[in-house]
């Protein structure tokens, strides 16, 4: 044996503190308030709103999965039990995680059926039908399981919500949020409400809105890498294109974007001039001075 080697005990002794460390730190993070942000936003992880844990989904019966991999950020391997979540599930997350700013994981939230009708903006009436939508809603998000697998670390994060409850009478909802999910709101976004909800029904142009606001500048992308990271459900990619086309045609007129220029083929890469909010500008700005100083 070499003189220098080190014997295997101590090193199983530090693989165990650093394991005891970091459960540790995940209890103390479960701890810790959500975040806070301005009324006119809705704060959105960006592990969350980068991946397809909410894609595009065509309209039809609802799919049931079981361990379907979504893409998301690299280096990240997300699987989903339960059902296949869309932006319309997102817009009820948002709206239950803006009411739970600044509250400790795991308390709950209270709203009625037809006050998150309200907060959507929806155009239609608050009919049994309509408050019969909200609930399905919640039973998608209660029970879809979130698994994953970063390489070192996996195992299942649980629900996007921890639990909840409905009195049918009131029409009162009480959600409970899951602490298990608070390390993912250590890096979010802030979306524009007033202009996603003027975006309707369209599925795709809200999973793009939210893919822009979370990048302060747009890296260029493959057109398959993108569908596939917004979760579109599509048959054929050139219909993806031509769809992704309208939507940021639109995006241009509203002078949301600059300009953007998709390639040719499948592989072409999709190159979108956003314009940057002030806070994005700013933070674009610190990173440039930070990069001076390094040069």
């Amino acid at each position: 044996m070499m003189a220098n080697a080190m014997p295997k005990a101590p090193l199983k002794a530090i693989d165990s503190k650093i394991a005891a460390i970091q459960k540790a730190q995940r209890a103390e993070l479960q701890l810790k308030l959500f975040p806070d942000w301005p009324d006119d936003r809705r704060g959105a992880p960006n592990e969350v709103i980068r991946s397809a844990i909410f894609g595009v989904v065509r309209t039809g019966r609802r799919k049931r999965v079981l361990d379907l991999p979504v893409a998301g950020p690299a280096g990240s391997n997300i699987t989903i039990t339960g059902w296949r979540l869309d932006q319309y599930d997102l817009d009820i997350w948002l709206e239950v995680m803006h009411l739970a700013r600044n509250m400790k994981p795991g308390e709950t939230v209270r709203f009625t059926l037809r006050s998150m009708l309200k907060r959507l903006h929806s155009t239609v009436n608050t009919g049994s039908a309509d408050l019969k939508w909200v609930h399905a809603r919640l039973y998608n998000l209660g029970e879809t399981l979130i698994k994953f697998d970063d390489g070192r670390y996996e195992g299942v994060a649980g629900a996007l919500i921890g639990s909840f409850r409905i009195d049918n009478e009131t029409g009162e909802a009480v959600v409970r949020t899951n602490p298990e999910l608070r390390a993912l709101w250590e890096s979010i976004t802030h979306l524009d409400i007033e202009q996603r909800r003027s975006l309707g029904q369209n599925q795709l142009a809200k999973a793009i809105h939210a893919a822009l606001a979370s990048h302060i500048t747009w890296m260029p992308i493959r057109l398959d890498t993108l569908m596939t990271r917004v979760g579109a459900e599509y048959t054929r990619l050139r219909d993806f294109k031509a769809a992704l086309e309208l939507v940021l045609d639109d995006f241009k007129a509203r002078e949301w974007i600059h300009g953007y220029a998709i390639g040719r083929g499948d592989g072409g890469l999709v190159a979108i001039d956003k314009v940057r909010p002030p806070t994005q500008v700013r933070a674009a700005q610190r990173l440039q001075i930070g990069n001076d100083d390094q040069g």
